[in-house]
């Protein structure tokens, strides 16, 4: 068991996902390779056993307890308070008018605008700002940089950064000052001491269920910025003394696990 933990964590850390995206991408050749064909590293017995406790708590992490499923329920709602597509998709809508939302939470929440990638440079430079996007918050490494423009979107440090596009939050707390592409929303919480406790709901299971019944299409899942706003974080959360959920994806957290040392 300890070895299947093993390859769950190489092929879900971030050097794994990239190595499954060129596995893809050579996949469209000729030549295709089988996946059991595929040489992951392994690791020495000593140090699998010292990694597989966190590993298992790490996997563990990213399953909600089964539960029934129901086929059809009724219920009523006051649709000022909640808005439809919320009041339809689960038997008990009053989850959602708990707690304060991030609109309440928040001084600020502005979405990042698109950038032309033919004048973003692919090297840092002393006049440039990192450009942060989707894949920036999901673990991968900063690729653009631009000048800021009087348009641009930027966030300062200690902002909150979400995920526009995809299933997942990918809460992130900015630790440089930098621009935000079209995929990215920022929010400025007027308590900064809350940030990281918002964060970490957000990224957390529960907060994964809140913003995924609130995501819309099929092909390309996004949340756009009034149900973003709408979302609410349980009191609980504001007032305990450790966030509720992990401050980095998945991926980055397995990166570290696996490879820092």
């Amino acid at each position: 068991m300890a070895e299947a933990y093993w390859a769950w964590g190489v092929v879900n850390s971030d050097a794994g996902l990239r190595f499954r995206r060129a596995f893809l991408l050579d996949s469209l050749s000729a030549n295709v390779a089988r996946l059991d064909d595929v040489a992951i590293p392994w690791p020495d017995l000593q140090t699998l056993d010292r990694l597989v406790n966190t590993l298992f708590e790490l996997e563990s992490g990213t399953r909600a307890n089964e539960e029934e499923a129901i086929g059809t329920w009724w219920s009523s709602a006051d649709l000022r308070i909640v808005d439809w597509k919320v009041a339809l998709s689960m038997p008990n809508p009053s989850e959602f008018q708990t707690g304060i939302t991030l609109a309440e939470l928040a001084t600020e929440i502005r979405s990042g605008r698109s950038f032309d990638r033919g004048l973003a440079l692919t090297t840092p430079t002393d006049n440039a700002l990192p450009v942060v996007t989707g894949g920036s918050l999901s673990g991968r490494p900063i690729t653009r940089w631009m000048p800021e423009a009087p348009g641009s979107t930027t966030a300062e440090v200690g902002d909150l950064l979400l995920a526009a596009v995809g299933k997942r939050a990918n809460a992130r707390i900015a630790r440089q000052r930098s621009i935000l592409d079209s995929g990215v929303y920022r929010v400025r919480i007027a308590e900064p001491r809350l940030t990281e406790a918002v964060a970490g709901f957000l990224n957390g299971q529960e907060g994964y269920g809140v913003r995924n019944s609130l995501v819309s299409g099929s092909v390309i899942p996004r949340i756009n910025l009034r149900d973003l706003k709408q979302i609410r974080i349980p009191e609980s959360v504001l007032t305990s003394d450790s966030p509720p959920g992990p401050l980095q994806p998945l991926a980055e957290r397995l990166e570290h696990l696996l490879w820092a040392n």
